[in-house]
């Protein structure tokens, strides 16, 4: 990602892509100890790039405090990724931070409450490799009665307690997804970015198919070809995976 560390880089930047045809630009960065991306200082900022060019803006947010999701709003902010955890134990063992599901249950309400469009993000294994909460996230997404749906599988990095753990399995991620496919008939579930890519891939991205997911991140040639195999029309989006299709494609 570009690296846009003060207000006025984010703001010559995203003129520059706009200016070369972009449609839109993801926001991201490093939580802060309350577990959400400081916008603060940004704000006004987001607020003239959407007056002056037709960018749509995305965000990773966190766990933002709703003044904050209302001044994102406010802003312009058009959709907020927001990755939801359903267990306490999770939150704190693994995220290391001091909070709830609670919190994670209040947050999303916020968002969507002054975000037009709020995608939950859940990490099946986050729970180093294990089952946790993933079916509970479930349930909290539900309530924000999402358009998309972005499934992650937790993935060994280096350098990180997951290092040397082993992903999850294809089947225990099958679990996952055809329960979200079963608790959410009528919207698009994401196979997001965020999952195994020298690990059984192939057999990860075929389950997904098998289990429902209408999208998934750059797949490998032969997902392609499975998914045409079984009847699927083969899209391709220039853009995150959680952005809607009627944005991309106007």
């Amino acid at each position: 990602m570009i690296s846009c560390t003060t207000p006025a880089t984010l703001y010559e930047k995203c003129l520059e892509l706009s200016s070369k045809g972009a449609v839109g630009v993801l926001l991201s960065g490093g939580f802060n100890v309350e577990g959400y991306v400081p916008f603060e200082p940004f704000l006004d900022t987001i607020e003239k790039i959407k007056e002056q060019t037709t960018l749509f803006i995305s965000a990773h947010t966190g766990l933002v405090p709703e003044w904050l999701a209302k001044e994102m709003g406010r802003a312009g902010v058009d959709l907020a990724d927001f990755d939801l955890v359903g267990d306490d134990s999770t939150i704190k063992s693994v995220l290391g931070l001091q909070k709830t599901v609670k919190d994670y249950r209040s947050s999303l309400s916020s968002l969507t409450k002054h975000i037009s469009y709020v995608v939950p993000h859940i990490c099946v294994g986050l729970h180093f490799g294990k089952l946790l909460g993933e079916f509970r996230a479930l349930e909290l997404a539900s309530e924000a009665k999402p358009s998309l749906l972005v499934l992650l599988v937790l993935s060994p990095t280096s350098g990180t307690v997951f290092e040397k753990l082993a992903p999850p399995s294809v089947e225990v991620f099958k679990k996952v997804a055809i329960e979200a496919r079963l608790m959410f008939p009528g919207i698009d579930i994401a196979l997001g970015c965020v999952r195994p890519r020298f690990h059984n891939r192939h057999e990860l991205e075929l389950a997904a198919l098998q289990s429902g997911v209408d999208r998934i991140e750059l797949p490998d040639e032969r997902t392609l070809e499975a998914a045409r195999k079984m009847g699927m029309v083969v899209k391709r989006l220039h853009a995150c995976c959680s952005v809607p299709d009627d944005v991309v494609q106007s």
